[in-house]
């Protein structure tokens, strides 16, 4: 007698319906569900062009007999539940018995399976839900299902299906996630006839995520437990160092399945806050076991969702998990050994920061020592000073352009155009707190968020590289390796004619790396794998290559690279920035839209002071 039996009407039509197959990924997800299930310790998984050609998952596992092999076809046909109350007790990740059956409605496949006290094999092929062939083949001790042509009899399926290397990142991140909810099994990736990753299946989890994330996540985890009364949390959190600007990197599994949660996600954001920046999220991959009657999982047909009977609890739970794991730990980074590109004040920069110095010491009654200005170019100097102190102030103390100026959308970001030299000549008193630099003009105190002004010039020179041709970029000393996932991986690859424009050289190197051989060239470059990470996780729909993607890219380009609150800048450092700023389009504000600059009249000073009233 076999294993798998019909379920009743009653018992199926409590289980929640919905259409298993919605992509190639459906179709290996729940084909290596299958194959966990089924006691497997090696699985290998083999897809060509995006998994829409042929999909093969292969497995050591316990087999099927000829009448299993037959009925695992049959819609509600399982060996995972027997009665409705098992529905409350499930320990399996497949259960509803619909997986083969919707994927052999819309495909060609070929099943070959064999128990291991067999001699003999079965082999199955069923076309578009009908069966073709049943009958005694040879084959390995588990099984092999090959899936070809997927919706070839649903067309209007493939047209909503998206481009090949999109549909294989998909399937990359699935496999990505079943490897890491079972370390004790060894998980082989084949895409286009290429070896992407292969686990060892040794049990130890950190040794899957070197596997598969590499290096730099592996040094920076921090591994976390927790044992309650009915649940225990287990895995790794990432320090601060690998916060990424989204959720991707945080992988929950309940009982093993990988489930996706906003209750979760809530507890690890408040474990970490104080600890990361704003819009920065944590890394983690954390294991809940708790008893399966306390949990529901037959909520979504893709087993995605999950609700608990007690959420306070979990929450608690998890929360506390990541925090006990982050007190007491080294959280201080490493220090980077990116080589920094500076680049130096151009002469005409130096000159005009030189001239505001002297009018500054001769407006006070000073005369300089060392004046070796060259007198005609003092006189031009002299003549654009003049001219600059016509700047209007409005009475909220922030600068604002005059009638004649430009709108950031309308402007035209030619760098051999001439500087718009809307701020008046300033002298630097010094900087506050490391992140204000303090300076006098004209008429008065003049206050500059050194970031903010900084992001706003980066912008506009990346700006106009960028609508000329491309970001002048400088070569690495040491070409950099950086490991990424399938999905990053597949955005470089879409966008990697932008990414060139954008002043980085790279090439891909195996299968889920890439090496930096160049990068823009920027004052004071930031980390350049966490810039690097900035740049591709600001990808919106790039694949459309709309102008507002490209301008978000540009966006963080310039964030990441401008200089930081409480960065130490030398005296020579912060008139660059202001001269730098003078010769912007649009000094005032940041992309953003935040303020660079704000006045103190020399009026107001004093009525602080109570000089005046």
């Amino acid at each position: 007698m076999g294993k798998i039996h019909i379920l009743d009407e009653n018992i199926s039509n409590k289980i929640s319906a919905g259409e298993v197959v919605e992509r190639p990924a459906s179709v290996v997800k729940e084909l290596v569900e299958n194959s966990i299930d089924a006691g497997s310790t090696s699985i290998t998984v083999e897809i060509k062009n995006g998994g829409t050609s042929y999909i093969r998952v292969s497995d050591n596992g316990i087999g099927m007999d000829p009448d299993d092999a037959k009925n695992s076809f049959i819609r509600h046909a399982t060996s995972k539940i027997n009665t409705a109350q098992d529905l409350t007790n499930i320990t399996t990740l497949g259960f509803r018995g619909e997986a083969l059956a919707s994927i052999a409605s819309v495909s060609e496949v070929e099943m070959a399976t064999k128990p291991h006290e067999s001699t003999f094999g079965t082999k199955i092929v069923i076309e578009g839900g009908k069966l073709k062939f049943s009958g005694d083949t040879g084959c390995n001790d588990g099984t092999s299902i090959i899936v070809k042509n997927l919706f070839y009899n649903t067309p209007a399926r493939l047209k909503f299906l998206k481009r090949e290397s999109r549909e294989a990142a998909v399937i990359s991140d699935i496999i990505y996630k079943l490897a890491i909810s079972r370390p004790d099994i060894s998980f082989k990736f084949i895409n286009n006839n290429k070896m992407i990753f292969n686990t060892q299946g040794d049990g130890i989890l950190k040794n899957t995520l070197l596997t598969l994330y590499g290096m730099d996540i592996y040094k920076s985890l921090i591994e976390v437990s927790y044992k309650g009364n009915v649940l225990s949390v287990s895995g790794f959190i990432g320090k601060p160092d690998i916060a990424r600007s989204n959720r991707n990197y945080q992988i929950f599994f309940v009982n093993k399945r990988y489930i996706q949660n906003r209750m979760l996600s809530a507890a690890v954001d408040n474990a970490y806050k104080t600890f990361l920046m704003i819009n920065k999220f944590a890394y983690c991959i954390l294991f809940i076991s708790i008893y399966p009657d306390l949990v529901d999982v037959n909520v979504h047909p893709t087993k995605a969702e999950v609700r608990f009977q007690d959420d306070k609890e979990v929450f608690s739970a998890v929360f506390n998990t990541v925090r006990n794991g982050l007190a007491g730990e080294n959280l201080i980074p490493e220090v980077d050994k990116d080589k920094k590109i500076y680049q130096g004040p151009s002469a005409k920069q130096q000159t005009l920061s030189d001239y505001t110095n002297h009018m500054f010491l001769r407006e006070n009654g000073f005369k300089p020592q060392d004046d070796k200005t060259d007198p005609i170019e003092y006189d031009g100097m002299k003549k654009e000073y003049e001219t600059l102190s016509s700047l209007q102030i409005d009475d909220k103390n922030i600068l604002k352009k005059s009638e004649n100026d430009f709108d950031d959308e309308n402007v035209n970001h030619d760098s051999d155009s001439k500087a718009l030299n809307l701020l008046p000549p300033l002298v630097v008193i010094g900087q506050c707190l490391f992140t204000y630099i303090l300076a006098q003009g004209p008429d008065g105190l003049y206050i500059i968020d050194q970031h903010a002004a900084h992001e706003r010039i980066m912008y506009e020179k990346f700006k106009s590289a960028y609508e000329r041709g491309g970001v002048q970029s400088q070569k690495l000393l040491s070409p950099l390796v950086i490991d990424l996932s399938p999905g990053e991986i597949c955005n470089v690859k879409e966008n990697f004619e932008i990414i060139t424009k954008l002043g980085f050289e790279l090439e891909f190197f195996g299968n889920n790396s890439v090496m930096l051989r160049s990068v823009p060239l920027v004052f004071g470059s930031p980390q350049l794998k966490k810039f690097f990470f900035e740049i591709i996780d600001s990808f919106e729909d790039t694949s459309k290559g709309n102008h507002s993607s490209i301008d978000k890219m540009i966006y963080t380009m310039a964030c990441r690279s401008a200089v930081k609150a409480n960065d130490r800048l030398s005296i020579k450092e912060m008139e660059e920035l202001i001269d730098e700023l003078r010769r912007t389009y649009n000094p005032y504000t940041c992309p953003h839209g935040r303020p660079t600059i704000i006045k103190l009249t020399r009026n107001e000073l004093e009525k602080k002071f109570k000089r005046i009233q």
